[in-house]
């Protein structure tokens, strides 16, 4: 009897335990997880405010280009008509002489020529000429203001995207320790009947950009996939890889799939060393970085996708089935 009463005191004392281990572990799993939901959500948030940022900046710089253009068109005007009323008051000068220029047109668009000035030009049929210069001082000013508040804007933009990036850096730092206590690693996934990996580990960030305005008039014939720098990239698909570089997009990758396919990474910090030759899907050939024309501080991946070697086409759908946390 007193066997069979330890024996059931250590079955009841084993249930306690696995009755308390198992939800807590599977609380543990379950929070985990749901932080990294809402971690991701931000992350996502920041990217698409990132995409908005740069077609903003676009634009902005359309405005600036187109202003400060105006700005020299009205300054030759104002200049001609500086001139031509620099030419009547020498006139008015030899006729007896009158206030210089600059109390016609001062520094100011304030500067307002006195009454028996006015009256003296009037009379000598020089009001035609104080109307064209004052109208080319004001176009001027105005001009000016246009400038300015175009370098006002793109000042403001660059502010935005700094508190962004910065906003995205911390919360790329939490959602790694997030997916490092889930084991999160590249996992090759069923895609069309073949194995493709996502080709950034996670955490990472990315939204449909293909075909935003780029600089230069260029479009975006890509997927930015946002990530903390140094992450590592890897071969979306079995083939052969190749690391070359170039001064648009810095340090990058072409793997050439044994699925016939074509795929292009770049903006990269570094190379992996044992990512060159033919590699299998998933293998590291890179790392998330800053080179060639990205941004200071976004590092990011540039994925590109060409069916049959061929014109890059939206990788979007491509990124969307083969990363499947995001």
């Amino acid at each position: 009897m007193p066997r069979i009463r330890v024996i059931a005191a250590m079955l009841f004392m084993a249930a306690l335990v696995v009755g308390v281990a198992v939800p807590s572990g599977a609380d543990d799993l379950a929070t985990a997880k749901g932080r990294q939901k809402r971690l991701q959500a931000e992350l996502d948030a920041a990217t698409r405010e990132l995409a908005q940022i740069a077609n903003e900046r676009h634009w902005a710089a359309q405005r600036l280009g187109a202003a400060r253009q105006r700005l020299g068109f009205v300054r030759d005007d104002l200049l001609k008509a500086r001139q031509a009323l620099g030419g009547h008051v020498a006139s008015l000068y030899r006729a007896g002489g009158t206030r210089p220029l600059s109390g016609i047109l001062g520094s100011s668009a304030e500067v307002v020529v006195s009454r028996i000035e006015f009256e003296t030009i009037m009379l000598d049929g020089q009001l035609a000429a104080v109307d064209d210069a004052r109208v080319a001082f004001d176009s001027y000013e105005q001009a000016i203001g246009e400038v300015n508040a175009a370098m006002a804007q793109m000042q403001k933009l660059e502010r935005r995207a700094k508190r962004t990036v910065a906003e995205l850096g911390k919360t790329f730092e939490k959602a790694k320790q997030v997916a490092d206590k889930l084991a999160g690693f590249n996992k090759t996934v069923l895609v069309g009947g073949r194995f493709v990996s996502c080709p950034v580990s996670p955490p990472y960030s990315y939204i449909d950009s293909w075909g935003a305005a780029r600089s230069g008039g260029r479009v975006h014939k890509g997927v930015d996939m946002m990530a903390a720098y140094g992450t590592p990239t890897v071969a979306p698909v079995s083939g052969r890889v190749e690391h070359r570089g170039s001064s648009l997009g810095g340090l990058s990758w072409y793997v050439y799939g044994d699925n016939g396919h074509t795929y292009y990474g770049t903006h990269l910090s570094g190379y992996a060393n044992q990512g060159v030759g033919h590699v299998a899907a998933g293998t590291v050939i890179g790392y998330v970085g800053t080179s060639g024309n990205a941004p200071d501080g976004s590092p990011h991946l540039h994925f590109e996708f060409h069916p049959g070697g061929g014109e890059p086409v939206n990788p979007y759908p491509l990124a969307a089935a083969a990363c499947p946390n995001h």
